[in-house]
């Protein structure tokens, strides 16, 4: 059985039409969106999901519409949905670039607040010192130099057991201080990035709570200020360490604005994995048995080398990844408008990108049979996917590696130490819901 997002061969497509606008939605449409979300969270107000909801909606239009993509009229803002796998892949694919496809206005305003000069929202030249900066600090194509040390500092953070989502956001805050400052950083810091995080992501409270936020991330840049200049940092291993080699190649603002993105992985979306795996591999109890047995197998991790010793366990991983990705869309923009197969995107049009697409190759992704199969992740030749939760290509994630690395200790520190078992409403390994379950997770030792 394929993954959602993952295809066997391409849709047949017709003879070649003008390249055009997507269909527009309209008044008629949004009000049915706004019937749709109120009924929801109505007959559901602990399980409402405004994420399914809307992809539900967007996928009725674009039948309704004929057209995988829509131009979805806000009225005082018009965005492009952009539900087709093949143009979503095109779309990452491109080099970000002011001339080409570049960050959308509404990612770019809202990362602003927190870092300006992030990775995420750059362009151009911009773009490339800054990717090889975070490169050279997060070594995505090799083994890690310091992936000993980074191991340990997992197995340490994850000693205490775990009894929540909260318990577990936590233990994954300690290995961010550890990992990312050498251990020698405020734990503050990780109340102060989850804050800011929120703010960024949540433009209201932003706006309203102004002069504290503001005030909030002074004193966080002043914290991360004080850590770069401390003399001891070149002592302590970490990704800080290392970042001082490369110091040359960036300002030290620009410097300073590449750490929350380190920093909130651990605590956003490294978080949300490991707890979605956990709750995968507790489903499906003769997979459980499996990684187990691999676990043991590959103890102790001590120098970190028998980490690589657990394919099972990174196809759960991964598998979890494809199933729910940690993030589901983002945002670009081309300025000078783009032509891509029949499609025309006019200049300046907001792009929304559904990270899992409506459609892959003329499937629907949202009523396919789910299943959780980690073992396709370990044949010799991985399944072909049309979306990639990392986000592959030139903007794939280059911290993918330094996260899989963690979650694997961590998973292995619950799973065989603590006997850890996730049951989350609706996850049963042969049958998954479309969304991940927000509320009724319910953790405890077999």
């Amino acid at each position: 059985m394929m993954p959602p997002g993952c295809n066997a061969a391409p849709l047949a497509r017709a003879s070649p039409a003008a390249p055009r606008p997507p269909p527009s939605t309209g008044i008629v449409d949004l009000m049915r969106l706004g019937s749709a979300v109120l009924v929801e969270g109505a007959r559901h107000p602990l399980e409402f999901s405004l994420e399914g909801v809307f992809r539900a909606w967007a996928r009725r239009t674009a039948a309704r519409l004929q057209s995988e993509n829509l131009v979805v009229n806000f009225g005082v803002k018009k965005v492009l949905l952009v539900g087709s796998s093949e143009l979503s892949r095109y779309i990452l694919s491109q080099f970000p670039s002011r001339d080409g496809f570049s960050t959308g206005s509404l990612k770019r305003s809202a990362m602003a607040f927190l870092a300006a000069r992030a990775l995420t929202i750059s362009d151009d030249d911009d773009w490339r010192r800054r990717r090889a900066f975070n490169e050279a600090v997060l070594e995505p194509d090799r083994r890690h130099e310091l992936e000993p040390e980074f191991v340990r500092a997992t197995v340490k953070a994850f000693a205490s057991s775990v009894a929540s989502v909260a318990e577990l956001r936590a233990a994954m805050g300690r290995t961010m201080l550890a990992i990312v400052f050498g251990g020698s950083a405020p734990p503050r810091l990780v109340d102060d990035i989850e804050q800011l995080f929120q703010l960024v992501q949540n433009p209201i409270k932003r706006v309203l709570t102004a002069p504290w936020a503001y005030l909030r991330r002074a004193r966080f840049y002043n914290a991360l200020r004080t850590l770069w200049m401390a003399p001891g940092t070149d002592a302590t291993p970490s990704l800080l360490r290392i970042a001082r080699r490369g110091a040359a190649e960036l300002d030290s603002t620009e410097l300073l604005e590449q750490i929350p993105h380190w920093m909130f992985t651990f605590t956003g979306s490294g978080t949300d994995l490991l707890t979605r795996a956990l709750a995968l591999i507790s489903s499906d109890p003769a997979v459980r048995v499996r990684v187990l047995a691999e676990i043991r197998a590959a103890r102790p991790f001590d120098d970190g080398c028998n980490v690589a010793a657990l394919p099972l366990l990174e196809g759960c991983l991964l598998e979890a990844a494809h199933l729910y990705p940690p993030v589901t869309r983002t945002f670009r923009c081309a300025l000078a408008g783009a032509t891509v197969g029949d499609v025309r995107i006019p200049p300046g049009l907001e792009i929304m990108q559904l990270l899992v697409p409506l459609t892959t190759d003329g499937v629907d992704v949202d009523t396919q049979s789910r299943s959780f199969n980690p073992d396709r992740w370990m044949r010799a030749e991985p399944p072909l996917c049309s979306f990639d939760p990392f986000l592959g290509g030139v903007r794939r994630c280059p911290g993918q590696s330094l996260i899989l690395l963690v979650c694997k200790v961590a998973l292995a520190r619950l799973l065989v130490e603590q006997r850890l078992v996730v049951d989350a409403p609706g996850i049963n390994a042969g049958s998954l819901p479309v969304v991940f379950p927000r509320r009724g997770l319910h953790f405890q030792p077999d």
